[in-house]
């Protein structure tokens, strides 16, 4: 799976920057699709299933957000990329249980915008065969997302499900403490809450696979993906 393969839904309502970055989609991917609100974003959606939504977060008639929150309920794995002028974490919490791939915060660069779209390619190329291999003996079921060892599948609750896709999407790298904490819970919470989070986590996947980096945060180390 290439980037100059794919196809992006790209909604934004203010048309200088909307004309601009088409302009810089078009020397990366085959077909970009453009919408000026989030309304007619979910129309084209249905229409034209592209591979990669990029959404803005303020749009008319129906925010970035609400848009792809409606889109979400029929379809988990498409990956995203969010643009947004705002950084105060209040409000990007409602992105927290939209499995976001990439957030762009505006005024961004043609390099950061061809690393997102190059994570959704990577993002992609994972899913394509819906089973991921965490290691020789356990997988993840993205569709599903679910936990597949060899005496059965496993549920996760909501919070394992967006710390082990947030992990993944990571994958090799460190998140820190702060990072985890911003997506996968609403309000500040303890440290003991965390490394109970994990220790869950690691119950139904395996201890070797998220590694402590100490004083910093957590590492799923997927070498062999």
């Amino acid at each position: 799976m290439k980037l100059e393969d794919l196809t992006v839904l790209y909604a934004e309502d203010e048309n200088a920057i909307l004309q601009t970055v088409t302009e810089v989609l078009e020397l990366y991917v085959n077909k970009v699709i453009t919408a000026n609100d989030g309304k007619e974003a979910i129309e084209l959606y249905e229409t034209y299933k592209p591979s990669i939504l990029l959404l803005d977060i303020n749009m008319p008639h129906k925010d970035g957000l609400s848009a792809l929150k409606e889109i979400r309920q029929k379809d988990i794995n498409i990956p995203v990329i969010i643009m947004t002028a705002h950084t105060e974490k209040e409000y990007l919490m409602n992105a927290v249980e939209l499995y976001i791939t990439k957030y762009l915060v505006k005024p961004f660069d043609k390099d950061a915008l061809l690393d997102a779209l190059n994570s959704c390619v990577e993002l992609l190329q994972n899913k394509n065969d819906e089973v991921l291999y965490l290691n020789n003996e356990i997988k993840f079921n993205y569709t599903k997302q679910t936990i597949i060892k060899s005496d059965g599948e496993i549920s996760l609750n909501k919070k394992e499900r967006l710390l082990l896709n947030l992990l993944i999407e990571n994958k090799n790298k460190v998140l820190t403490y702060e990072s985890i904490e911003y997506h996968v819970w609403e309000d500040p919470v303890s440290m003991d809450a965390l490394k109970s989070l994990i220790k869950d986590l690691r119950k139904k996947t395996s201890k070797e696979l998220i590694r402590n980096v100490s004083k910093i945060g957590y590492k799923l180390e997927l070498n062999n993906v």
